[in-house]
């Protein structure tokens, strides 16, 4: 037995349900369709933040065969959030998880696709951890990752963090393959993997990457990076085609937008250094790192990830495993510190998602020794009933979460759900709200309705004389909204 393992075995003897795989894979089958349950009724499929309607968007361009598509007339009165509109529509997001809801837009159930992503991580991550420390602490990682509520909560929705940790996840395993036999194949897989993000979510990539030196082979480095430079290769011709020159991604071609949306002070750099002693945003950091570790997480995984960097000990064969785990976290959190972090509607810590995985890892390592003091102190039946309330909270959690989105989904859902009611078809409705770029999405087609976010200054009648053969409607931002025909 090598040092270190004693430190993981401790505590609760092993059961053979625990470590049983058809009990892994009945609650990874249970977590799939509550992932789906709650794409499908409780957010109602419907793409709540700007930035899952941008990639709903440009999936029904890639369902189509196309890359973007010609924009109606008056693109000033079509701003959207987090889509570029000029002389043809597109999202600004790179393409990869946007080419996956497009696999799911051409049987109508992209909604599904999320899902389908969630299932596949943790999948993946209790097939990693169970290689790497056994069958009973794979299933400890799945439960962490599985009803974590970030990772349930994004695997709900449209948002591209889902797909990011399910490639990252493959990533992870390519590394733990590679930690084991020291195989080149798997830098292979690894390396697919992060260009696979790159496609994605590029920042992802890289910081997936930055971690990896910690392994502390140049070989581990290079065989994945000279494995990503095709998916890089692909990114820069997809920028190109999309906004003109190779190195011109969407966040630059969406730039002007965004000021002319929300003003001037929007156009600051998102990752500065100098985010690293601004007041505000240093407070808003350490906001995110209680959100993520307290309300996103089941409770005490992450004081228990904490007992599992400290668990595997330096002769143990899952060491490199543990030091690319703390790599990773380390990365992640500390990169987190030069951007900016303002409120938003999305998730708090959302971009954390992918150290749900690491964090998945040292939990089921830690598990044994955190719960071997639990009732060295307290007792085995104290212990079993913390353990059942940490899972049982983060459940609960999970539900909190769909409770505060709903009604704000039915907010920002009303108005299309007003205009069908009303019967319109091919009509113009101005949306009249605080800020009507979140609400006047056409598609990118820009059949059936037209839904304009024109400037509070341009009067109905200017829009009227500019679709002579449409009735135009005034839709106020409301409890239900208000719409009206324009005379």
């Amino acid at each position: 037995m090598t040092p270190g393992t004693p430190a993981i075995e401790a505590g609760a003897p092993r059961s053979s349900i625990a470590g049983s795989t058809a009990v892994a894979l009945a609650l990874i089958a249970v977590l799939g369709a509550i992932y789906a349950v709650l794409a499908r009724y409780a957010f109602d499929r419907f793409p709540y933040s700007g930035d899952e309607y941008s990639l709903a968007l440009q999936a029904e361009l890639f369902a189509r065969g196309l890359l973007h598509a010609p924009t109606a007339g008056h693109p000033e009165w079509l701003r959207v959030d987090h889509v570029v509109i000029d002389a043809v529509i597109r999202s600004k997001y790179p393409p990869g998880a946007a080419f996956l809801l497009g696999i799911g837009e051409r049987w109508r159930a992209a909604w599904l696709v999320t899902p389908l992503e969630g299932v596949i991580g943790v999948t993946l991550v209790w097939h990693t951890v169970r290689r790497v420390l056994g069958p009973r602490e794979g299933l400890i990682a799945l439960v962490a990752i599985g009803l974590a509520p970030l990772y349930a909560f994004e695997a709900a929705t449209f948002y591209a963090h889902t797909a990011t940790a399910m490639f990252l996840a493959i990533a992870f395993a390519g590394v733990a393959g590679w930690a084991r036999g020291r195989r080149t194949g798997w830098l292979v897989v690894t390396g697919a993997a992060i260009g696979c993000t790159f496609l994605t979510r590029p920042i992802d990539a890289l910081l997936f990457g930055v971690a990896m030196l910690s392994l502390r082979s140049w070989r581990a480095v290079i065989v994945p990076a000279v494995t990503a430079l095709p998916f890089v290769a692909i990114n820069l011709w997809y920028q190109a085609q999309q906004f003109g020159a190779p190195l011109t991604d969407g966040y630059h071609a969406y730039q002007p937008t965004l000021e002319a949306l929300y003003g001037a002070s929007s156009a600051a750099n998102p990752l500065a250094i100098g985010n690293l002693w601004d007041p505000i945003q240093l407070w808003n950091h350490l906001d995110i790192y209680r959100a993520f570790a307290v309300g996103w997480t089941v409770p005490g995984a992450v004081v228990v990830a904490l007992f599992g960097a400290f668990a595997i000990g330096p002769g143990h064969a899952a060491r490199p495993m543990r030091s690319f785990s703390v790599a990773l976290i380390a990365v992640y959190a500390g990169a987190l510190l030069i951007t900016i972090a303002d409120p938003d509607d999305g998730a708090r810590p959302r971009y954390l998602t992918p150290i749900l995985i690491p964090v998945a890892l040292l939990t089921a390592a830690g598990f044994a020794s955190a719960s071997a003091a639990l009732a060295a102190r307290f007792g085995r039946r104290i212990r079993a009933i913390v353990v059942a309330l940490a899972v049982l909270f983060g459940v609960l959690q999970i539900v909190a979460v769909v409770y505060d989105r709903v009604p704000l989904l039915w907010q920002r859902e009303g108005l299309y759900q007003v205009v069908a009611a009303a019967g319109l078809r091919d009509a113009v409705v101005i949306v009249r709200a605080q800020h009507p770029s979140r609400f006047a999405r056409n598609g990118p087609f820009f059949d059936g309705v037209l839904y304009l976010s024109a400037p509070p200054d341009v009067a109905a009648a200017t829009i009227r004389a500019a679709y002579p053969s449409r009735e135009v409607w005034e839709a106020r931002e409301g409890t239900p909204w208000a719409l009206a025909r324009v005379p």
